[in-house]
């Protein structure tokens, strides 16, 4: 039975057009961000400082389109669930299988697993081209360099993490516009109003948290990169625990 309800799951994901214009579009804007930002750092490199060119990350300028990624494939995650709901169509699939939990952690593992393997690549296209840009500054890095290689890595775990909180999110809250915007809020949202919030709260917000797992150099006001994915992904742990008792107590 759990290997039936994963196949379905991953059947409905990838038989949609819309599942493989918006991984797509998300990696192409991931990539493109890496260009925009590090052509805008090179144009800008002759009139700057030394300490202003000490405090370029290589490594974050190329892997920005980390945050807009999240956002991207995580209402993905959330049309993943809400999309059933608001058609009656999760009436059909929990009737076929019973057992509702089993439901929506089978859509949290597709979708996880669609978002891990575009992420990688994503970053690590977009960290080739950022580096290719800042290279003509002597500006850039190498995947070698150290905390480089975890830093996409990481930003991709983390894209995964967050999609996964968007599957929660969609079954905790089953309308679409309202589920993806808590979800942008969360990640967008806490990145441009961290400023007002003491320093321990704001390291723990969920964008700051997933800069902190692209950052090559972390700061003190930042998490470590593993700290911070561990945050993220308890974040997602918890949403997806309420979703399946939500789930299994409501009525659809």
């Amino acid at each position: 039975m759990t290997e039936h309800t994963y196949r379905a799951e991953w059947t409905k994901l990838r038989t949609l057009r819309s599942t493989w214009t918006t991984v797509v579009g998300a990696a192409v804007l991931a990539v493109a961000l890496a260009a925009v930002v590090a052509s805008q750092q090179a144009g800008d490199w002759d009139g700057m400082t030394a300490a202003q060119r000490a405090d370029i990350d290589p490594t974050a300028s190329s892997l920005i389109g980390v945050l807009f990624t999240t956002v991207i494939l995580g209402s993905l995650a959330v049309r993943s669930v809400t999309s059933e709901f608001s058609t009656g169509m999760i009436r059909l699939t929990f009737s076929a299988m019973p057992h509702r939990r089993r439901v929506i952690l089978a859509k949290a593992a597709i979708v996880a697993g669609l978002a891990l393997g575009s992420a990688l690549v994503a970053n690590l296209v977009a960290f080739v081209v950022g580096q290719g840009i800042l290279s003509s500054v002597d500006a850039s890095t190498t995947l070698g360099a150290p905390g480089v290689a975890r830093s996409i890595v990481f930003g991709a775990l983390a894209v995964t993490a967050l999609t996964i909180l968007g599957v929660g999110l969609g079954a905790i809250v089953r309308r679409t516009a309202a589920a993806t915007t808590i979800l942008a809020m969360a990640i967008i949202g806490t990145q441009m109003f961290s400023e007002v919030l003491p320093e321990g709260a704001r390291r723990l917000l969920p964008g700051v948290v997933l800069q902190a797992t692209v950052t090559g150099d972390p700061s003190a006001d930042l998490l470590a990169p593993v700290p911070a994915l561990l945050t993220l992904g308890a974040y997602a742990v918890v949403a997806l625990v309420v979703a399946t008792v939500i789930v299994n107590r409501r009525d659809v």
